[in-house]
């Protein structure tokens, strides 16, 4: 059991599916074992004599046969395996005949295990071809031993019969290990040819079993079939008006898509112009920001030329006293210009030209009234223009600050528009967003209902074409039916 393990654990897959490449690869594996072992046994021979070339051969020969049944189990090819042992066998003999005497050896006889080998091992044709090739080297072994050109054998004649047995010793050996190998290969094949006719008559038992089986089981499914084919024909109607309905629904779907379309290009739009709105809103707020500053600064500008208006009267009103002292300093120098001319006209002649110096200053004093009265009446205009001012100035001012407080009023509600724009502007583009994303999806929608009308369309006329097969498998289950029922009668 353990050798037949080692042999088949030598066989590729391809060769245990053939009972004839089994066979073969058998032999070869049994041929190339015993001769590489039995091989080493005549090299100690020829070692323990001396005869270094005929051992080393005979070495070299048995590695080349072992190599053999690797060679089959890694390339798969049963034909090279045996070709390849053949031809170490050949090497071998070849080589212990031509450095052990020439045709006068004891390994001559070896000569014919090699087409005997390749018949069993090979098939026919190899066997023909080795017997030439053998018959070819014999003859020029003796072509080559005719002119000396072989050397002689180391071994002394005394040796030749012990040498003889055991070369005839080796070949029985041989030989018999061919025969015994294609004798297991032969039993084995005839024991796969009766397991084959066992099953082949268990198998026609369980067909004539399964024979009825089927005969019952065609009526049944005959009956059956019937059903089924009125049910595929239903199911056909069915599909058909399914496929309606999704032609229906896919139109229905298109049309969604488009009012999804226009709703989201209309969203768009609108968040585009919300947008542009919020834009200038914020353009205007700026711009409202720079006017609310500019009148704040013009509000202070006219506070500040109240005050200097008002400072301004101030020193009119200054003015006005130190004219009014002049005044006071005219009318008394008047009055003692007055006074000097009344003295130096009671002084006479001595007194002339102290009235002229008098009337000379009650001139000048009358001048100075005048010129005071000019500039009282100047300040007086400067005072009331100044009032006018102070009152126009005070005016503008109100003015300005109803201005300012309206821009600041107009400023905040600019800042809320602003605000509830943003916010407008946020709403409309979630809506955009929102209308897009519809669209995609009533996209994708439409084209799984597309999709689903088209395979709807043709699983419709599968289950026509079903239903068609179903009605011609119903005629045929008939037909069976009764052809299964000639048989069973006979």
């Amino acid at each position: 059991m353990a050798l037949a393990q080692v042999v088949a654990w030598f066989f590729p897959e391809n060769v245990r599916t053939s009972p004839e490449a089994a066979v073969r690869a058998r032999t070869v594996v049994s041929v190339g074992l015993i001769a590489a072992l039995v091989a080493p046994l005549f090299a100690l021979s020829y070692y323990k004599h001396g005869h270094y070339p005929m051992a080393n051969g005979i070495l070299v020969g048995s590695l080349g046969l072992l190599l053999g049944p690797f060679l089959l189990k890694g390339t798969g090819s049963v034909r090279l395996a045996a070709q390849f042992v053949t031809a170490s066998m050949f090497g071998m003999v070849v080589w212990m005949v031509a450095v052990n005497g020439g045709l006068f050896s004891t390994s001559i006889v070896w000569f014919a295990t090699i087409p005997l080998a390749a018949v069993f091992i090979a098939g026919r044709g190899a066997g023909y071809l080795w017997s030439a090739l053998s018959l070819a080297s014999v003859g020029l072994l003796m072509a080559i031993e005719g002119r000396g050109l072989l050397p002689a054998s180391p071994l002394p004649h005394e040796l030749l019969p012990t040498l003889q047995g055991k070369s005839l010793i080796g070949l029985l050996v041989v030989v018999f290990a061919l025969a015994l190998a294609f004798e297991r290969a032969r039993q084995h094949s005839f024991g796969n040819l009766e397991e084959a006719r066992r099953h082949a008559e268990a198998a026609s038992a369980h067909l004539e079993t399964l024979l009825t089986q089927i005969t019952t089981s065609v009526g049944a499914a005959s009956r059956e079939s019937a059903g089924i084919a009125g049910a595929t024909g239903r199911i056909a109607d069915t599909m058909g008006q399914q496929q309606t309905r999704a032609q229906s629904m896919a139109a229905t779907a298109d049309a969604i898509i488009a009012a999804a379309q226009e709703n989201a290009r209309r969203s768009t739009e609108a968040n585009r112009l919300a947008e542009a709105a919020g834009d200038q809103a914020s353009a205007g707020g700026v711009v409202m920001d720079s006017a609310v500053d500019r009148l704040e600064q013009a509000h202070q500008a006219i506070g500040q030329a109240v005050a200097r208006i008002e400072e301004l009267g101030a020193r009119n009103n200054e003015i006005g006293a130190i004219v009014q002292i002049i005044r006071d300093v005219a009318d008394q120098t008047n009055l003692l210009a007055l006074n000097a001319a009344i003295e130096a006209a009671r002084a006479g002649e001595t007194g002339r030209g102290f009235a002229v110096v008098a009337d000379e200053v009650r001139k000048l004093a009358e001048r100075t009234q005048h010129a005071t009265g000019d500039i009282e009446r100047r300040i007086a205009e400067i005072l009331a223009a100044t009032q006018d001012a102070l009152q126009a100035v005070r005016n503008g001012g109100a003015q300005m600050k109803d201005g300012r407080d309206n821009a600041r009023a107009a400023q905040e509600r600019l800042a809320a528009v602003i605000g509830e724009a943003q916010v407008i502007a946020g709403l409309l583009n979630d809506i955009a967003s929102g209308a897009l994303h519809q669209q995609e999806r009533f996209s994708a929608f439409s084209t799984e209902i597309t999709t689903f009308g088209q395979a709807t369309g043709v699983l419709s006329q599968e289950t026509q074409s079903i239903a068609d097969a179903t009605s011609r498998l119903d005629h045929l289950m008939g037909q069976l039916d009764g052809a299964m029922a000639s048989p069973a009668n006979a």
